[in-house]
């Protein structure tokens, strides 16, 4: 639970578990539907994953590295990053995202995975035929019948897909987890009797990021949930409980990757907090 996500809430924001079969794959689906008077922006910390947005009204913009991107297509691939992503929205939303795991993504693309790094691309024409999902889309009623539709093109994708997957990656990933990022590439080497080289193959191969960029990733968004959380001793003892032993260090890689210093993400959600009474929302 978390006090930060209000504008999650605000924007009719909902999440969708995938059928068994994508499970292992896809790590879940959202979907956006609501009327704004203004332009909203929100923030989206990376997880070092990759996927769709599939858009049912006006066009939006991501900002991403202080690149800013017109997202005019029907469907809008976003790729992996370390950046958080600066979503601005206007008037109408209407969209439903596809989200893969990290390392899920590999054996859906006939591109290399490192080539989508860091990009918003535009994917109305590609080899997936998002034409055709589109139509079959716009013609269904409500979210269940849409994310269906969406299942059955990926498992069509999926069983004619020649790549398979690494046999340590989901397990490399879901240990990083486990650790909270922090953890070197040095033990994840010994855990899982690989070399320096075999994990950063594996890594650039099956998700177009570096293991060392992605333990990182994953420090980062444990540090963004406790301070989201105001379950916190003070910002020095948050900053050493996820493995930074200098408070410069700390304050220069969250700015890295949150464009703010921990000070002022910590109490730009304290006061939300304080304006809401407190009200925990789910992350």
């Amino acid at each position: 639970m978390s006090y930060f996500n209000k504008d999650l809430e605000d924007i009719g924001f909902k999440l969708y578990e995938p059928c068994e079969e994508l499970k292992a794959y896809i790590y879940n689906y959202w979907s956006i539907k609501n009327k704004i008077d203004t332009k909203k922006t929100n923030k989206i910390l990376s997880d070092g994953s990759l996927g769709f947005t599939i858009n049912f009204s006006n066009p939006y913009d991501i900002t991403l590295n202080s690149k800013e991107s017109y997202c005019d297509a029907k469907v809008v691939l976003n790729g992996q990053t370390k950046y958080a992503s600066f979503i601005t929205f206007e008037k109408y939303l209407d969209a439903i995202g596809i989200r893969f795991k990290v390392g899920g993504a590999y054996k859906f693309f006939d591109e290399e995975i490192s080539s989508l790094c860091d990009k918003n691309i535009n994917y109305d024409e590609s080899f997936w035929d998002f034409d055709s999902l589109y139509k079959d889309l716009i013609t269904k009623q409500n979210n269940s019948e849409k994310i269906e539709v969406i299942e059955q093109f990926l498992i069509n994708r999926l069983n004619t897909s020649k790549k398979e997957n690494s046999k340590h990656i989901f397990n490399i990933v879901a240990f990083i987890n486990e650790c909270k990022g922090d953890i070197s590439i040095e033990c994840l080497c010994e855990q899982f009797s690989l070399n320096k080289r075999q994990i950063e193959r594996i890594f650039k191969k099956e998700i177009g990021l570096s293991a060392k960029l992605f333990t990182r990733i994953i420090r980062m968004r444990n540090v963004r949930d406790s301070l989201s959380s105001l379950e916190i001793e003070n910002l020095t003892s948050t900053g050493y409980n996820n493995g930074f032993f200098d408070q410069a260090h700390f304050i220069k890689e969250f700015k890295s990757f949150m464009n703010e210093t921990p000070k002022s993400y910590y109490q730009n959600k304290l006061s939300m907090a304080r304006i809401l009474n407190f009200k925990k929302f789910e992350i």
